[in-house]
């Protein structure tokens, strides 16, 4: 049997090894994710988030008893304002462990929150796939069809 391969047994070995290393940086960031965490405290210190590497609330605790004498209204704005800011940062953290965007042109923080136009994410993948235009983005540049 000869030593020589054909071009597409090359190309499929090529292939295979592309995949198996996709898949050690899959399982590396998700042992970053499963270890990371976020903690922030509201601007008073009154209170204290922690997140997980998912960007998922852990734990909330109160550092002290002052939030007693606060009016209802007040100490839920600190305490959705303290999460909310908590979860930016934690999605922010996400998109850094990635180490750069996992589609074009998505930031994966911004994913990760919600805070992404799903078209927007198809057509880049799309576009990254095929390097050309989507059919999304043919139908906005085309003219509309006149009534008659």
């Amino acid at each position: 049997m000869s030593d020589e391969r054909t071009g597409g047994a090359r190309r499929l070995d090529t292939m295979f090894a592309l995949f198996a290393e996709e898949q050690r940086k899959l399982a590396e960031f998700q042992k970053k994710m499963a270890s990371a965490s976020t903690v922030t405290e509201s601007a008073n210190k009154m209170v204290t988030a922690t997140f997980d590497g998912r960007g998922e609330l852990v734990k909330l605790v109160f550092n002290n008893t002052k939030y007693r004498s606060m009016a209802p209204a007040e100490l839920a704005t600190m305490v959705t304002d303290t999460i909310r800011r908590g979860r930016a940062s934690a999605f922010g953290k996400i998109g850094e462990m990635a180490g750069g965007p996992v589609i074009p042109g998505v930031d994966f923080g911004d994913l990760a929150a919600g805070q992404v136009d799903l078209d927007k994410v198809v057509n880049s993948m799309l576009r990254s796939a095929f390097g050309r235009p989507t059919v999304a983005e043919k139908a906005e540049k085309s003219p509309e069809p006149s009534d008659g």
